[in-house]
């Protein structure tokens, strides 16, 4: 997602070289009064190194032009949150396969939890989402995956998350920025300090918006004076429908299709993006997809639908993605992929909103085509 200039946050202070010795203590699964009894100093120095950050912080706030009424209500209730921290370390190191991927996320519940979504709240929904010419479904699929259309428990304190993931350094930068945007949401009357509820990573809501999105894209579809984010409504659909818009999406077509691979495909046909046409301009960005090429080439090469007829005959770019070695699993993406990707940069996560998108519409999520080219 986004992010809006940091430039006006300033840089840790020499006095916070200790924090890195202890949440490296964290991470490594230490159990904080453990180190404290090697240490004895180290809760104290601690404490108070992040008083003295979130002090800095406010000098960044009121220079950004945020009232010293709303600082006063806020930076008080801060305090450290270590979970968030230790979530943030090991979430890189957890890498699924496609298919245990897909398979965790593309599930009955999920699908027919969805459909009843849609079948409850159609006309809204629809309606909001025609307004930046979206198809509801792949709005749908995005909730479903962020939030499991907001049913999943986000309690976590927004201001504790990223005031301690900006103090603890390693993407200090991104989380100053997010938290002087949280400050700025709750000033202009967006939300209140305790509506802002968000997960250990400090997203926001059904949509999983960080503060730098509520700011930059999110909607106050209802005209109230405030964007909830916490409930599947308007401002929610408007927001999510907004985001892809934003990333030049097409309603005229859809995300791509599962194929299936010619013999010795998952290896023949993998090719660097300078070696096909030219993609769209906003996949330039994921060299990683490969080369594009027109429907009619990759028919050509012996690439088909998943239930083994021929692609369709509208000649959109598209570039092929395979799944886990040796499962011969392979998918054709278009430009709208590359819209997913900008919500999350993850091949994974895009394929599972577009198969969880054409589960919802009633599709085969597993071989059957799209419901549009």
């Amino acid at each position: 997602m986004s992010a809006t200039d940091a430039g006006d946050v300033p840089r840790p202070s020499r006095s916070y070289g200790l924090k890195a010795l202890l949440w490296l203590a964290l991470a490594a699964g230490a159990i904080f009064s453990v180190a404290a009894q090697e240490a004895p100093d180290a809760s104290a120095e601690e404490t108070a190194a992040f008083a003295a950050f979130l002090s800095e912080m406010r000098v960044a706030a009121v220079n950004r032009g945020i009232r010293n009424e709303t600082l006063d209500a806020v930076l008080p209730g801060i305090s450290l949150h270590r979970r968030a921290v230790q979530a943030d370390r090991a979430q890189a190191e957890f890498v699924e396969t496609y298919e245990t991927y897909l398979t965790r996320r593309l599930t009955p519940q999920r699908i027919a939890q969805g459909r009843a979504l849609l079948a409850e709240h159609g006309e809204m929904i629809r309606r909001v989402a025609a307004e930046y010419d979206v198809q509801p479904r792949f709005v749908v699929a995005i909730i479903g995956l962020e939030s499991n259309y907001g049913t999943y428990p986000i309690n976590e304190p927004l201001f504790d998350v990223v005031a301690t993931l900006a103090f603890d350094g390693r993407r200090g930068a991104q989380f100053r920025a997010q938290f002087l945007a949280g400050l700025e949401i709750v000033d202009k009357g967006l939300a209140t300090a305790e509506q802002m509820k968000s997960s250990w990573a400090g997203a926001l809501g059904v949509p999983q918006f960080t503060p730098t999105n509520v700011l930059e894209i999110a909607v106050d579809h209802d005209k109230n004076g405030r964007i909830d984010l916490w409930s599947v409504g308007p401002d929610v659909i408007a927001s999510v429908a907004r985001y892809l818009k934003r990333w030049d999406w097409r309603d005229d077509q859809t995300w791509g299709r599962e194929v299936a691979l010619p013999p010795g495909g998952e290896e023949r046909l993998a090719a660097p993006m300078a070696d096909g046409m030219t993609p769209p301009n906003l996949c330039r960005n994921y060299q990683s997809l490969g080369a594009f090429r027109g429907l009619e080439d990759w028919q050509a090469l012996g690439v088909r639908r998943a239930d083994g007829g021929d692609l369709p005959t509208r000649n959109l770019p598209a570039a092929l993605i395979v799944g886990d070695v040796g499962d011969d699993r392979g998918w054709l993406v278009y430009r709208n992929f590359c819209s997913l990707m900008r919500y999350n940069p993850a091949f994974r996560y895009a394929l599972s909103v577009g198969l969880l998108a054409d589960a919802v519409a009633g599709e085969n999520h597993v071989a059957a085509p799209s419901p549009t080219p």
